[in-house]
This record gives C-alpha cells, sequence and structure tokens, in this order.
C-alpha cells in the first residue's frame, strides 16, 4: 500500500527532489539519478515524480535535456522590467557572461510593424537583428529587433554577433535609449526557435515585446524576445508613494 502524506503527492515528490540535492551537495549541471531510480528510491509513481519534476524546472531549479536526464540548473538570470540596460549589460552587472549567436543582420525595407512602431514610411530602409542570446553559454532567448536607421546609417557594417547594440548606438551615433514600454505574455517556442534554443517544439517561453525611444521621444528600437523560463526571470519593484 502507497503511504499516505498531509501534502500533496506532487508537493511531497517535489520536497524530496530538493532535499536531494542538498542532501548531496549538487551543484549546477550535476545530474539527478533517472526517473526509474527516483521512484524505487521514495516509492512514487512516474506521473507523481514528472509533475515534480516539471514544476521545479518551471522554477528554474532543474533543466531536462532531451536524451541526457535531469540536471540541476544554474540560478535565474533576473531581469529587471524597469531595466533599460541592454541584454549585454544587464547580464554583466547580474555577475554571469552574455553571449550572442547571430542568426541575421541586415537591412530591410520597413514592413507594417516597422511603420507603426518606429513611425517610418513604409518602404524605409531599417535594419533588421536577430540573435540567439546566451548567459554562460547556455542559450536562453531569440531576440528580434528594428531598428530606425533615420540617424544611424551604416549600422549593418557593425558585427552584433560580439558588439552590443545599445553600445553602438551610444558611442557611434550618440542614440541613447531612455525609456520605453513593453509587453510581457505566456508562450511556447516554434519549430524555428525550438531548434536555436535546443528545446522541443511547444517548450514554454516568455514572449516579450517592446519600443524604446531617445531623450527626443523619437522612436529607436522595436524588439521582440523569446525567452526560456527556466533560464530568465522577470521581476519588477514595488515602491510606495
Amino acid at each position: 500500500m502507497k503511504r499516505k502524506h498531509p501534502m500533496s503527492s506532487r508537493d511531497f515528490a517535489t520536497e524530496l527532489v530538493e532535499s536531494y540535492i542538498v542532501d548531496n551537495d549538487l551543484q549546477p549541471d550535476d545530474r539527478l539519478p533517472s526517473e526509474r531510480d527516483m521512484c524505487a528510491m521514495w516509492d512514487l509513481n512516474r506521473t507523481t515524480l514528472r509533475n515534480a519534476i516539471q514544476r521545479l524546472v518551471d522554477d528554474g531549479v532543474l533543466y531536462c535535456r532531451m536524451g541526457s536526464g535531469t540536471f540541476v540548473a544554474r540560478p535565474k538570470f533576473i531581469r529587471n522590467l524597469q531595466d533599460v540596460d541592454g541584454f549585454s549589460d544587464a547580464v554583466r552587472k547580474s555577475g554571469r557572461v552574455p553571449g550572442s549567436q547571430l542568426v541575421y543582420a541586415e537591412t530591410q525595407e520597413a514592413d507594417k510593424v516597422a511603420m507603426r512602431n518606429l513611425h517610418v514610411p513604409l518602404g524605409t530602409q531599417v535594419f533588421a537583428l536577430k540573435r540567439v542570446r546566451t548567459i554562460d553559454g547556455e542559450p536562453c532567448s531569440v531576440e528580434t529587433t528594428i531598428v530606425n536607421m533615420t540617424h544611424c546609417k551604416g549600422l549593418e557594417s557593425h558585427d552584433f554577433g560580439s558588439e552590443s547594440l545599445f553600445s553602438v548606438l551610444r558611442s557611434e551615433y550618440g542614440i541613447h535609449a531612455i525609456s520605453g514600454d513593453e509587453r510581457i505574455s505566456v508562450t511556447t517556442v516554434d519549430a524555428s526557435e525550438a531548434e536555436l534554443l535546443g528545446v522541443e517544439e511547444g517548450h514554454a517561453a516568455f514572449f516579450k515585446s517592446g519600443l524604446m525611444v531617445d531623450e527626443s521621444g523619437e522612436p529607436v528600437e522595436y524588439y521582440k524576445t523569446v525567452s526560456l523560463s527556466e533560464h530568465v526571470r522577470y521581476a519588477t519593484e514595488l515602491r510606495a508613494r
């Protein structure tokens, strides 16, 4: 007969896994025992254990690698929603190492999305940039950016696989993105995003879109980002008036 526990079976299994990590001093990227072994150790059924593992994955405690097993995750990168720093600057401030894998960087003719957000006529040349962003070498997000090129001609000549877009705009063109607005929702990755991020299609993720403007209120860039929830956490500050 299965043991009865005062807490839910998933909560109990979650506690067992977390205790195992602590008791065995597991470090980031250390592998947990197989699901079969953990079920046998704790007299759990496979569904209960998988539900517990998924909760810990969602919380950023664990991550799963197809065909390899379940591993202890590195601490999530916390992105402050009120922070106007670029990705690279924000990651460095957290003590981590940012990186980018360039998918494309090219000039394009403005479509309706660019026209609506950047306030440019259809057909105007804009700079389109798509990168896989990494933290400590791990892919964490796919970021697509469209930049108003009115005051930054030649932007396409830079290597944004290694250079920071915000830094280039500041140092080369004197453009400072100082404010903006953004929206966040929950989504799942499509086939192309899954391939870039090394996860299965349909994997849970955050979707963030936003617009940054300069000191005069002129649009600088419109961006869309799909971020893996096991690597990135979004947060904000509550302040009394």
